[in-house]
């Protein structure tokens, strides 16, 4: 039984549009329209955090290509198809318009799937300063088209975390697998994730120690590379604004 089901949203703006400008816009005009969701349980959200060097699989331009992380939760499916897709609120386009926003989201139910660091402190138990510093490296992954979803399961739980875990630095390593969306509830987001993965650090610096100057040795999937597909960003413990609270 779901207990919670998480809408996990990773958002950028339009390059035409000044950074500014466009959070303007998103934490006032929309999340107060985004806020009268029926059912809606929490909706938070982080701004990115940047990097300033790249292990040699990515660029810093990908790991920052992302500028916010976003979450709206509901009770189940049904709360959310009540909301999302029955009762949809009025939105208002930003002044600018539409074109340029991009967004890439994923349904997971509350609690990890999987915690590859026993002991490890759960999301939201860094406060303060520590959690203002701490660094949360969020993964979309999917199973490239070289695979099966059972296979790349197979690899990605049995050697590839197995092998990530020993990272330097890191404090928390939990994955979800993706909430599949039961037969009868409609609505027209669908997601291509097949799993929500997050590493936590101390800080950026410890995450460059132990994933860029000291980045592990990874062996390759047995069905051949890419082992998955991903888009990644970085955000703080805390959220920036928890709209229902804040308001």
């Amino acid at each position: 039984m779901i207990l919670v089901l998480r809408w996990v949203f990773f958002l950028r703006f339009p390059e035409h549009v000044a950074k500014a400008d466009a959070e303007r816009w998103y934490a006032g005009t929309h999340a107060a329209e985004a806020r009268t969701l029926r059912n809606l349980r929490r909706y938070v959200s982080w701004r990115a955090k940047k990097a300033k060097v790249a292990p040699p699989w990515t660029t810093v331009d990908r790991l920052n290509w992302w500028d916010r992380v976003t979450e709206l939760w509901f009770d189940d499916w049904a709360a959310w198809e009540d909301a999302a897709v029955t009762n949809v609120p009025a939105y208002t386009a930003p002044p600018y318009g539409w074109p340029g926003f991009h967004s890439e989201t994923i349904f997971i139910e509350d609690g990890p799937g999987e915690v590859f660091l026993p002991g490890s402190p759960p999301a939201g138990a860094v406060t303060g300063p520590a959690g203002e510093r701490l660094a949360r490296w969020l993964f979309l992954l999917r199973y490239g088209e070289n695979t099966t979803e059972e296979a790349g399961e197979s690899w990605y739980l049995g050697t590839h975390t197995q092998e990530a875990k020993h990272m330097r630095g890191l404090a928390r390593y939990v994955s979800w697998k993706a909430s599949p969306r039961p037969a009868g509830i409609t609505g027209s987001m669908p997601s291509r994730w097949h799993r929500l993965t997050e590493l936590a650090f101390e800080d950026m610096a410890a995450w460059e120690d132990g994933a860029v100057q000291n980045m592990p040795h990874w062996t390759p999937p047995p069905y051949g590379q890419p082992g998955f597909l991903s888009e990644t960003v970085f955000t703080c413990e805390e959220p920036e604004f928890d709209f229902l609270r804040d308001v």
